[in-house]
C-alpha cells in the first residue's frame, strides 16, 4: 500500500514539474531581464532536511524532489541549480540543501480545473550535503 501511495504521489508530482517547466521561457539572447524588486532578487536562503526522490516528468524528463522537508513551509520541494549529477548520487539518501526557495507560479486556467495536479515549490540549491545514508 505504501508503495502504491508513493507512486501516486511522484506522478502526481511529475505533471506539476512538467508544467512548472513549460511555464518558464528564456529569454530571447540580448534582451534584458524584466525589472523586479529588490526584495524579489534577493530570496533569502532556506535550509531544508529531506530525501532526494527522482521522478520521470510526463515529457520523458527526470526531475529531483526533495520530500519528507522538514525546515520549510511545504513538505516537498522540486530540486533545481545544481547539476543533475548532485541529486542522481544521493537519491535515496537524506540530504541537508541550502538554496534560495521561489514559490510556484499562479495555477494557470488549465491546472486549476484538475484537483490532482501539485505545485512543491522549487529550491534553486547551491549545496548539498548527506545526514544520512537512507531515508528511513
Amino acid at each position: 500500500m505504501r508503495c502504491i501511495t508513493s507512486t501516486i504521489a511522484v506522478c502526481a508530482l511529475a505533471g506539476a514539474v512538467s508544467m512548472f517547466a513549460q511555464e518558464q521561457s528564456p529569454a530571447p539572447p540580448g534582451a534584458q531581464p524584466p525589472a523586479q524588486p529588490p526584495a524579489a532578487q534577493e530570496a533569502s536562503k532556506s535550509t531544508l532536511t529531506g530525501c532526494v526522490v527522482q521522478a520521470k516528468t510526463t515529457d520523458g524528463g527526470t526531475a529531483f524532489v526533495l520530500s519528507k522537508a522538514e525546515g520549510g513551509s511545504a513538505t516537498m520541494y522540486v530540486l533545481g541549480g545544481s547539476s543533475q549529477s548532485d541529486f542522481s548520487t544521493n537519491v535515496n539518501k537524506k540530504v541537508e540543501v541550502v538554496g534560495a526557495v521561489q514559490e510556484p507560479p499562479a495555477a494557470s486556467r488549465d491546472s486549476a480545473q484538475d484537483p490532482k495536479v501539485l505545485r512543491p515549490p522549487l529550491i534553486t540549491v547551491e549545496s548539498v550535503k548527506v545526514v544520512a545514508p537512507s531515508c528511513t
